[in-house]
This record gives C-alpha cells, sequence and structure tokens, in this order.
C-alpha cells in the first residue's frame, strides 16, 4: 500500500518547525510530563531523532537525479542500436541491391523499435538471427563487404541495452521503496509534532502567548491561503466561511479584539462541537482540521465558526484556511 504525506508544506518546512518546536518543548518538558508522564526526556529524545531521519534522509531530488543516470544509459544504447542497425542495413543493400524481400528481413519492425527499448532488444535479437543468416553474402567483399567484427558489435550492443534497460527498470522500483521510506520517516517526525502542538493547547490552556509558539503553519502558497477578518458581536455565533473538510489542510486563528473569542468548524451553523480553540485577545492558533473536528469525511461542507461569549463587547478576529 502506497505511504501518503500526512502533511501539507514542504518537507525542509516541516524538518524546521519541528526542531523549533523540539526546542520549545525541551525547554517546556516539566509542565508537559505533570500533564502526562508519557512525556519524558526519552520521548524528546525520540522525537529529535525523526528530526534528524528527516533532515537526512535521500531527497527525491537526488533520487531523480540518479534515476535520470540510468535513463541516459538506455538513451546511449538506443542510440548505438540505430547506429550498428543502419551499418547493416547498408551493407544489406549493397548485398542484395535487387532483392527486396531479403531486404526486408533486416527492416522489418524497426521503425517501432527506435521508439522504444523492449522493441528494441526484440528487433536486435531478430536482426542478429538475420545477420547470422545472410553472413556469407554480408561479408563477402564482392557483395556486401561487412566486416565480421560488426558481429560481435551487434550481440555487445544487445547486451548493453538489455544491461541498461534492466538497471533502469529496478531503479525504478527501488525509488519506490526510497521514496516511500523518506515519506515514512517525513510522517513519523509529523505525527510526534502534532501530539506535542496539540497537548501544548491544554498545558497552556492560560497563557494564549505560550499556546501561540505551538503551531505549525506550513507555507502552501499565497495563492492557496484565503483571509477571513471580522467581527462577531457579543453572545453571537458567527459563520465566518464554508469550506471542504480536509483532515490535512490548517486553519490560522488569531484574536484581534479585546475580548476573548471561541472558534471551531462544525457541520451546522450553530454548534461549536469539535476542538474548541479559545484566544484571548492578541492570541494566535493554527491547527489542522483533524484536530478541531475528527471523524469527519474529506469533501464534506463544514463551518468556520467563531463565538463571542462577552455580552458586552464585540470582537474581532482574523482566520486564514489553504482550501
Amino acid at each position: 500500500m502506497e505511504t501518503r504525506r500526512k502533511f501539507k508544506g514542504s518537507d525542509a518546512f516541516l524538518a524546521e518547525s519541528a526542531r523549533t518546536i523540539y526546542n520549545l518543548f525541551t525547554q517546556d518538558l516539566e509542565p508537559f510530563t505533570a500533564f502526562n508522564a508519557r512525556f519524558t526526556s526519552e520521548y524528546a529524545a525520540a522525537f529529535l531523532h525523526q528530526i534528524d531521519a528527516a533532515d537526512t534522509v535521500v531527497t527525491d531530488v537526488s533520487t531523480l537525479a540518479k534515476q535520470g543516470v540510468e535513463t541516459q544509459k538506455v538513451l546511449i544504447e538506443m542510440q548505438n542500436a540505430s547506429r550498428v542497425y543502419n551499418r547493416i542495413k547498408s551493407h544489406a543493400m549493397w548485398a542484395f541491391p535487387d532483392n527486396p524481400a531479403v531486404l526486408k528481413e533486416f527492416t522489418t519492425g524497426y521503425r517501432d523499435a527506435s521508439k522504444n527499448q523492449p522493441k528494441m532488444l526484440v528487433f536486435l535479437e531478430t536482426l542478429e538471427k538475420v545477420v547470422t543468416n545472410y553472413l556469407d553474402d554480408l561479408t563477402d567483399v564482392t557483395k556486401g563487404g561487412m566486416p565480421a567484427s560488426i558481429v560481435e558489435e551487434l550481440a555487445t550492443i544487445k547486451d548493453e541495452l538489455k544491461s541498461a534497460n534492466t538497471q533502469q527498470e529496478v531503479y525504478k522500483k527501488q525509488r519506490l521503496v526510497i521514496t516511500q521510506d523518506r515519506i515514512s520517516a517525513l510522517n513519523d517526525c509529523y505525527t510526534t509534532l502534532v501530539q506535542i502542538i496539540n497537548t501544548a493547547q491544554l498545558v497552556f490552556a492560560n497563557e494564549p502567548a505560550k499556546r501561540a509558539q505551538y503551531s505549525y503553519r506550513p507555507t502552501t502558497g499565497s495563492s492557496s491561503i484565503t483571509d477571513f477578518v471580522g467581527q462577531v458581536a457579543p453572545n453571537e455565533t458567527k459563520v465566518i466561511t464554508q469550506v471542504s473538510y480536509d483532515k490535512e489542510s490548517f486553519i490560522g486563528f488569531e484574536n484581534r479584539g479585546e475580548t476573548t473569542l471561541q472558534f471551531d468548524i462544525s457541520t451546522d451553523e450553530v454548534t461549536l462541537n469539535g476542538n474548541m480553540v479559545e484566544l484571548e485577545s492578541g492570541a494566535i492558533n493554527n491547527q489542522p482540521m483533524e484536530w478541531l473536528l475528527a471523524d469527519v469525511a474529506n469533501g464534506t461542507k463544514v463551518n468556520i465558526l467563531a463565538y463571542n461569549p462577552s455580552t458586552t463587547s464585540t470582537g474581532s478576529y482574523w482566520v486564514s484556511t489553504d482550501v
């Protein structure tokens, strides 16, 4: 089964963000441990190991470069195959100038073979047999005038093309394994990162500035991020926007007013029925949709809600999405 990325944003951004969160986490390890005994120095060390693995795995660029080398080898051998074919064809035309049926034995299948290495291998096998059948006429100095060494050259090129083609196919399969291993390493790092970020929202429930430090906001490109700025009346639950649920997408929240606001995503327009994000004045928080509201199928229409619990003050917000 193919391993898919669990995260959005570039691999480099994930590794950089994870290292930042790791440094914060080790500084704040004591309150994390007090909240949940699983957060130990060993847990931190394992997280660092995951970050290092994410930093050092084989990159797609180097993998593709290696595959490019294998492809180049195949292209060179295909060119060599075409060259030796044209050489043999020339000698055949000298040997059988008035016998198109025999000449056809040398040329049939070449057009398709010139564009496809497996077909070229089959063609060279056939050509080798045809050359053997007419070797005397081809090498006769009064007819074809072909050097006998071309027979050996044909066999060598056929074997080298077969080897290059095999190496290319093997590497294609190896690349799948390399890429899967790489994604698994990045996913492991991301899983731990999210565990820490989500727990931080509870550990520092009364410290909005601290909660804001523990966030992961991938830079997916400005064209894909939509910002919403607005106000929420006292005691109002406001639908900021409706989006298609994507568990891997992030929503950013910022309280730009003076009163505390609560944010969530919901399948209706009034109920904050997920993991609510409560932000005091000036606080910022970013969360994946999966954390905000689990057990929802991707593509489901959900509402981003803001609730103002104050009975007297109007709230102000900024919300961004990448869906």
